[in-house]
């Protein structure tokens, strides 16, 4: 790594990190910390504007994305993103959530890792920039949306309807790459294996959400025999569907499935004949929709259940608002991104997939633009005591700066 960010840059990396993490920022908190982030930009002279969350399906008000642009667009245009919302923070945290306690090298709090970490990085790497450089040739789209962590990605999709980014050169989400690839697929390698920071993501599974109901038929539970019970069928495919957690590669294998949920029976002496089970199913290249429900119904119909069966893909207000799968094997930018990172021995740097899903399978599905994600690790995300790593939010921008000053 050649160029690093001062120690005085260092020291308002981590105290923006600090400060973000003591914001409540689930979907019941409000907009504040974008207000805080907001009034951030603008005392670092920039302009940051807002963008009212809207879609034409749902009713989604009081939420806003926050973007700023820099540059004179004569170069490469790449957007920068992040989600500053956070899950709702569980029962039984050692240190509260919002204390943003530091120690042993971790910083402590809901959202550390995923991703305000990461939000700070992109922040102070776009600062960095504009400190060092008189002209900005080309085009950095700072933007920060709401909803990552609510259904739909309601604020990547409005960012996306208002503005076009199939002109773009890259889009670089600086989610906690290091936590989304835990035992998944190196591309570069072919195999998977462990991930260390720095990580890159070049590639993601995308799912598809069922909803499975069995109708069975009641009969006092004295005589089984008589009724069809729905419990039994369902918990039939339920157990076959766990031969099919295989997965060889995002472009080759096939996605898996996993159970999220059953609802159905009953407090009375009566066989159930009610079920409903909600299945979430992985998506790999090649496979949609339409393949992945044809399987099922195979699955289905070779075990001969007695219920009668329906299935439903969960309700999505937009067919764009769907979590497609994608890679992007190679581009001229993610290379030169790659460069900037520590090189092997022999052979090359690892570019891994995700088998997670968030708003870079909106972007990069919808706009076709190549999408990397890389940030800074830690642990415990979506759990009590989650952090993230405190010299890997300082080295995230610092390989942000460089890329930024090579390319700009």
């Amino acid at each position: 790594m050649g160029l690093r960010i001062t120690n005085e840059e260092q020291k308002g990396l981590i105290k923006l990190t600090k400060d973000l993490i003591k914001i409540p920022s689930s979907t019941h908190d409000g907009s504040k910390i974008y207000d805080f982030v907001r009034d951030y930009l603008k005392n670092k002279g920039l302009q940051p504007k807002f963008q009212s969350i809207k879609n034409p399906y749902l009713e989604y008000t009081d939420f806003s994305n926050l973007y700023v642009k820099v540059g004179n667009g004569n170069g490469p245009k790449i957007m920068l993103n992040g989600h500053l919302d956070t899950v709702v923070p569980g029962e039984g945290w050692f240190h509260s959530p919002y204390s943003a306690l530091e120690q042993d090298g971790k910083i402590f709090g809901i959202g550390a890792a995923d991703m305000k970490g990461g939000c700070a990085a992109a922040v102070i790497a776009l600062e960095g920039l504009i400190k060092r450089k008189d002209t900005i040739n080309g085009e950095l789209f700072l933007s920060f949306v709401f909803g990552e962590e609510a259904p739909f990605s309601l604020g990547a999709d409005t960012l996306l309807r208002e503005f076009d980014l199939k002109n773009y050169d890259l889009i670089i989400i600086t989610e906690p790459s290091p936590l989304l690839t835990i035992n998944d697929y190196c591309y570069t390698h072919r195999r998977i294996h462990k991930s260390k920071f720095p990580v890159i993501i070049i590639g993601a599974e995308g799912r598809i959400l069922f909803e499975i109901e069995f109708f069975g038929r009641s009969a006092h539970a004295s005589h089984p025999s008589q009724g069809i019970n729905a419990l039994h069928s369902a918990a039939l495919l339920i157990s076959k569907l766990d031969d099919f957690d295989v997965f060889s590669s995002i472009k080759m294998g096939r996605g898996h499935y996993c159970v999220l949920g059953i609802e159905g029976g009953d407090e009375i002496f009566t066989v159930p004949s009610y079920c409903k089970i909600r299945v979430n199913r992985q998506l790999t290249l090649g496979e949609t929709k339409k393949s992945a429900i044809s399987e099922l119904k195979k699955i289905i119909k070779k075990l001969k259940l007695k219920s009668k069966i329906t299935i439903k893909k969960r309700f999505s207000p937009d067919p764009e608002l769907e979590y497609k799968p994608y890679l992007f094997e190679r581009s001229r930018y993610i290379n030169s991104f790659i460069r900037q990172l520590p090189q092997p021995k022999k052979g090359e740097p690892c570019r891994f997939t995700t088998s997670s899903i968030g708003d870079f399978n909106v972007f990069a599905t919808r706009t076709n633009v190549p999408t990397l994600v890389f940030g800074p690790g830690g642990g415990n995300i979506h759990s009590t005591d989650e952090y993230v790593n405190k010299n890997e939010i300082i080295d995230s921008t610092n390989y942000l700066l460089n890329y930024f000053m090579e390319i700009f």
